[in-house]
């Protein structure tokens, strides 16, 4: 289906500049990077937090 789509086009198709696949997996990392981060800190805190509770009471 496709070579009969290509074959019926007069000129070559452009494909846009903009369109990066690797800025779109470069970002989906770096987010990705970012949550683990504050979720591996947030468990630390409330780690922290729950030994301190402990040990006063």
């Amino acid at each position: 289906m496709l070579a009969l789509i290509a074959s019926r086009l007069q000129a070559p198709v452009e494909e846009p500049i903009d369109r990066d696949p690797g800025f779109i997996t470069l970002a989906a990392s770096v987010l990705r990077i970012v949550t683990r981060t504050y979720e591996a800190g947030f468990r630390r805190q409330c780690a922290l937090i729950s030994q301190t509770l402990h040990h006063t009471h």
